[in-house]
């Protein structure tokens, strides 16, 4: 099974440090990410 493509790439830049980033799709409901506040 080939890899999810990334729908968006980009860089996280903080002060000196550049990182790249790779946003990709969930393929289960297990693998996504959920924010719920309390």
């Amino acid at each position: 099974m080939a890899a999810p493509r990334a729908f968006w790439k980009g860089y996280l830049k903080l002060s000196l440090v550049t990182c790249p980033v790779a946003m990709m799709p969930a393929v289960s409901e297990e693998e996504k990410v959920r924010f719920h506040t309390l």
